[in-house]
């Protein structure tokens, strides 16, 4: 076994390293978390806004409750109140991930969740989320790449008390950019999900 001094000083580039789980997925037989079935398991697949931004007005899941396996429907009417962070107060302004899914019917962002097939297979499930249809009033989505309004305050009061906005600026861009001997003026773009392209998106629980 190598010790900390080998390890840190150790660069893998230029050697063979063995991947144990290559030959599992180059040959399909590795298994995912969306591969394994249990007694009673129920698969679920949202229904994700078709909008960017605006507010859900009515969902018909009429035809999706009488597909053949069909359990629910799952959605802001019939579900009741989820977990809240008391981090993120409902009046705070800010949408992230601690927002419960399902919580109201405002859309953020296009393929917000909002609604949950349940049923007995993954196909019946997902035919049961296709099957769901909604109707919104449309907003026009901020595409600005300046998502903070002008003038917006840093700290946020809520009846938790003080939010603070994570951004922050520090030093002078402009002025270090305009002295630069060097200069690179490109946009990038990263992708959102690049890490494991093989596994479809699942969760038992």
């Amino acid at each position: 076994m190598p010790t900390i001094t080998e390890t840190a000083t150790t660069s893998p580039i230029g050697r063979q390293t063995p991947r144990i789980d290559g030959p599992f997925k180059v040959s399909g037989t590795a298994m995912y978390a969306s591969d394994f079935n249990f007694p009673g398991l129920l698969y679920a697949v949202p229904v994700e806004a078709t909008i960017a931004n605006g507010k859900l007005q009515k969902l018909d899941t009429s035809e999706a409750e009488k597909m053949p396996g069909v359990r629910a429907i799952f959605h802001r009417a019939n579900i009741g109140k989820i977990f809240r962070s008391v981090l993120q107060p409902p009046n705070s302004g800010i949408a992230d991930e601690r927002r419960p899914p399902l919580a109201d019917d405002v859309i953020r962002y296009y393929g917000q969740y909002i609604a949950v097939a349940v049923a007995d297979t993954f196909e019946a499930a997902k035919a049961a989320a296709d099957a769901v249809r909604a109707t919104y009033t449309k907003d026009k989505p901020n595409v600005n790449l300046d998502l903070q309004p002008e003038n917006e305050p840093a700290v946020v009061q809520t009846t938790h008390g003080p939010l603070k906005r994570l951004q922050n600026e520090r030093g002078d861009p402009d002025r270090a950019f305009a002295s630069a001997q060097v200069k690179v003026d490109q946009t990038y773009v990263t992708p959102a999900e690049t890490h494991n392209p093989i596994e479809l998106q699942g969760t038992i629980a």
